[in-house]
């Protein structure tokens, strides 16, 4: 697959966006792996990260079964993601076939989802892997060598906005911002899933609006998210 150099340029440009306007993690999270589906033709994205354990949790992931993929791994403690970040190489498996021979139990999880090979790129900060950005893909085949620069390049970008980010939030320490964006990312999903189901739209426009009124409001995009999630506990109202 080609992959144009005016994507490419446009997915930088709005992600970069962010960093113009001194934004939150989370948003240039979630920016990322929607820019890496639509360019890299992958089924499914997913960006995970160290917490302040060093322990890698899922910081942002595409619509979809990437979630449940991201987690497996974790839980099984096998998978390409694990492995790009222990090594801080990238892993990439073209087929059905060398995903379960190299990660058995993860592969059969996997294929039932749908994924058959996968591009996992490790995320470099300050001189150590940080996390990894996973493509999935529901189509066997290897990455080009432009898709592969493409997929390093964007997370190299991403370490960086992320990076610049968290100094630029008071300058607090690095891990602890990106501990704040990780506990985020939980009541971001939820309120993301409760407008979707209200509006009866697509999680991305969920998020968008999310972020718009955040913008507007020159709020937190968690405390927007939280504002959604405690309405939906809320009790209603007893009538008399």
């Amino acid at each position: 697959m080609d992959v144009r150099a005016d994507a490419v340029a446009a997915a930088v440009n709005d992600i970069a966006a962010v960093l113009a306007e001194h934004g939150e993690p989370l948003d240039l999270a979630h920016r990322l792996v929607r820019h890496c589906a639509d360019l890299l033709s992958a089924s499914a994205v997913g960006l995970l990260v160290e917490d302040a354990r060093r322990e890698l949790q899922l910081l942002a992931a595409t619509p979809s079964a990437t979630r449940e993929v991201e987690l497996l791994q974790l839980q099984l403690e096998q998978g390409p993601c694990l492995d790009a970040y222990r090594t801080g190489s990238v892993v990439s498996v073209a087929t059905a076939d060398e995903l379960a021979a190299r990660w058995p139990q993860f592969a059969t999880r996997a294929a039932a989802l749908g994924i058959v090979a996968v591009h996992t790129v490790p995320v470099h900060s300050g001189g150590r892997t940080i996390g990894a950005l996973n493509l999935f893909r529901d189509h066997e085949g290897a990455y080009s060598s432009v898709e592969s620069d493409v997929a390093r390049a964007m997370a190299s970008f991403g370490a960086v906005g992320i990076t610049q980010l968290e100094h630029v939030a008071e300058g607090a320490r690095v891990q602890a911002q990106l501990q704040e964006a990780l506990d985020s990312r939980i009541v971001l999903e939820q309120a993301k899933g409760a407008l979707a189901q209200r509006f009866r739209v697509h999680p991305d426009d969920a998020f968008q609006r999310l972020r718009a009124q955040a913008r507007t409001e020159r709020r937190r995009l968690r405390d927007v998210a939280q504002e959604v999630v405690d309405e939906l506990v809320r009790p209603a109202p007893v009538e008399g």
